[in-house]
């Protein structure tokens, strides 16, 4: 399935629910939702290659919040960490 990614915003100080919604829903359509959202690693996937997913994953996140938020999540190394820290600490 192909993503149409026009319509996506990105994370600003004053966007976060909206953003929310919209990313959420790309992560899903992409199958990319199980390291944000999930607490167990696929069983499908080796441990190396779980790593990069999760990478990639949290470079997909970090590429649609703007600058002046991603600073504040730069610690962060993995999807599910950035995401917590987006939901409970930024806001």
């Amino acid at each position: 399935m192909e993503t149409n990614t026009n319509r996506m915003v990105t994370l600003n100080d004053s966007n976060y629910n909206i953003w929310k919604v919209k990313i959420e829903d790309f992560l899903y359509v992409i199958n990319f939702h199980t390291p944000a959202f999930g607490n167990e690693k696929p069983s499908n996937i080796s441990d190396g290659g779980c790593n990069i997913f999760y990478r990639q994953v949290y470079k997909y996140i970090r590429m649609w919040i703007d600058d002046n938020v991603l600073n504040h999540t730069i610690v962060k190394t993995d999807a599910r960490a950035l995401w917590i820290k987006l939901e409970y600490d930024v806001w």
